[in-house]
């Protein structure tokens, strides 16, 4: 009887042969440190304004003219204020390109006249977790087989001290409305986005 042995990938990664899926080993603590930083690094005066100028050459006048509306609130921003109130993993995906994780991040922003922002964004976490050897990816095809060319199944591992956790990178944001709603069925308040509507344009 053949015994096949664990596959590693990356740091952090591993092919599990008993169900064939990707283990993925992150740290909790080390993606709330990445969010938290992207999101002081956003507000900061200096990217604000960059951003601005940016998105006013790529969408029209009047979409962008809803949008200083929506900002303007946030133009005197403190981001060492920022608090991170909760975070939600929306989904996980892998292709043969990369791991993506997506979380909705919401956080409390006060500004320097003393009032305090209930925001929320939408953050892509990217790590290349296949590694450039040659040699792995063929074992790895050769333990998926037709799996390893349509569906990639993972299980994701939090805090696992036994096993490397990830490198993770953002690869996009983006910055939302946020507002509290009650939950009656729950009894407690859940934090949702607030999205853009046509009507706004």
């Amino acid at each position: 009887m053949t015994i096949k042995k664990r596959i590693e990938l990356n740091q952090g990664c591993f092919l599990n042969p008993a169900n064939k899926k990707i283990v993925v080993n992150v740290a909790s603590k080390d993606i709330l440190n990445l969010i938290t930083q992207e999101l002081k690094t956003r507000y900061s005066p200096e990217i604000q304004k960059q951003v601005l100028e940016e998105t006013s050459q790529l969408l029209p006048s009047f979409v962008f003219e809803e949008l200083l509306k929506r900002q303007e609130p946030l133009g005197n921003v403190n981001p060492e204020s920022l608090i991170i109130v909760n975070c939600n993993i929306t989904d996980v995906d892998v292709d043969d390109l990369e791991f993506n994780l997506s979380v909705e991040a919401y956080f409390v922003i006060g500004d320097t006249t003393g009032q305090n922002h209930f925001r929320a964004n939408r953050i892509v976490l990217w790590s290349n977790i296949w590694g450039d050897e040659e040699e792995l990816l063929l074992d790895l095809e050769d333990e998926l087989g037709e799996q390893f060319w349509t569906n990639y199944q993972i299980q994701l591992l939090f805090d696992e001290e036994n096993q490397q956790t990830i490198e993770l990178e953002v690869s996009q944001t983006d910055d939302y409305a946020a507002r509290l709603e009650f939950s009656p069925s729950l009894q407690k308040f859940l934090p949702s986005i607030v999205p853009f509507t046509d009507n706004e344009f």
